[in-house]
């Protein structure tokens, strides 16, 4: 496949809110999403263990296609969420329109990926989702917190700031409505761990992007 990245999804034994307080914030990523997939027809886009694929269909997708490059987790997937309703496929995510149909999805999500890229292939990742989707493309990634990116080694390949994350959009999406936000995680009093909703890009943790689609002539 043609992704640099080939697998950083935690298992799904480490999602555990008591045993792993902040992983509760892997969750609320999918729980905001679903505010534009209820009703629709969705493909998660580099799903992982297909954990939040199977949050969107018990919030109300019509159905929804995980797809990602790590076998072993759409194998397993497959096996966990049965339901005629959901499916896992292996597949590069730089090429969908080799397996799926144009516009095939009305809603796309893809969930902390951009990160895991290459920069110089975000635009083709862009317009492989664009291809597949009607209506709706939700985008998570950090922010880059350091002036300038030195990449160290790990799965993160680059992280952006606000004005390159904004400028990839506009560049990719032109004529769209785009509406960028913020997400925080913010430990609550007892330990717990929570996420807010923040207006300021240059101080947030996670950008969260909706681009609704400019409808075709």
């Amino acid at each position: 496949m043609a992704q640099n990245k080939k697998t950083d999804n935690t298992p799904l034994v480490e999602i555990d809110r008591l045993v792993n307080p902040a992983t509760i914030t892997m969750i609320d990523r999918y729980v905001y999403a679903n505010h534009w997939t209820k009703g629709k027809k969705v493909i998660d886009a580099a799903t992982g263990k297909g954990y939040g694929a199977g949050i969107l269909l018990s919030l109300g997708a019509k159905t929804v296609m995980g797809i990602d490059i790590d076998e072993d987790g759409v194998k397993a997937a497959n096996e966990i969420y049965q339901s005629p309703n959901i499916g896992y496929k292996v597949c590069d995510i730089f090429n969908l329109k080799d397996e799926f149909e144009k516009n095939e999805f009305e809603v796309c999500t893809s969930i902390e990926t951009f990160e895991h890229l290459p920069p110089e292939r975000i635009d083709e990742y862009l317009q492989s989702l664009k291809h597949v989707t009607s209506e709706t493309i939700i985008i998570t990634t950090p922010r880059r917190r350091m002036p300038v990116w030195n990449y160290q080694g790990g799965t993160h390949l680059y992280e952006y700031d606000a004005n390159e994350f904004t400028e990839i959009l506009h560049r990719n999406f032109e004529g769209s409505d785009i509406s960028a936000l913020g997400l925080n995680e913010v430990q609550l009093p007892g330990g717990q761990w929570g996420t807010d909703i923040h207006n300021d890009l240059n101080t947030c943790w996670i950008f969260f992007a909706v681009i609704e689609l400019k409808k075709e002539k």
